[in-house]
Formats: C-alpha cells, structure tokens, sequence
C-alpha cells in the first residue's frame, strides 16, 4: 500500500515536469525570432515620454 503512494506521487511529478517543459518549449520558439535589444530600446524611449510627462505635470502643479 505505502508502494503504491510513492509511485503516485512519482508519476505526478513526472507529469509536472513533461508539462512544464513543453510549455517552455513552446515559449522559446516564440521568442526565438524577437530581437531583445530592439525591444529593450522601445521600452526604454516609451519609458522615458512616461518621465517627460510625469516633469511636466509635477512643473505645472
């Protein structure tokens, strides 16, 4: 009996392990083609208008 609950417990975490490798599988070859830098530089300048807005409203109040 105290066999079969280990076994259970074995293939569970088995079954975690396949699932969450293949969902990061699938995240890889999303992100495969994406340029980071490109996106770190968009990010940066949407940023920094955030920034430039946020003077001038405090310069306004």
């Amino acid at each position: 009996m105290n066999n079969i609950g280990w076994i259970v417990i074995i293939a569970v975490l088995f079954l975690l392990v396949l699932w969450n490798s293949r969902r990061n599988v699938r995240r890889w070859r999303k992100r495969k083609g994406k340029s980071f830098r490109d996106n770190y530089y968009e990010r940066k300048k949407e940023q920094g208008t955030d920034d430039e807005k946020n003077r001038k409203e405090e310069q306004n109040s």
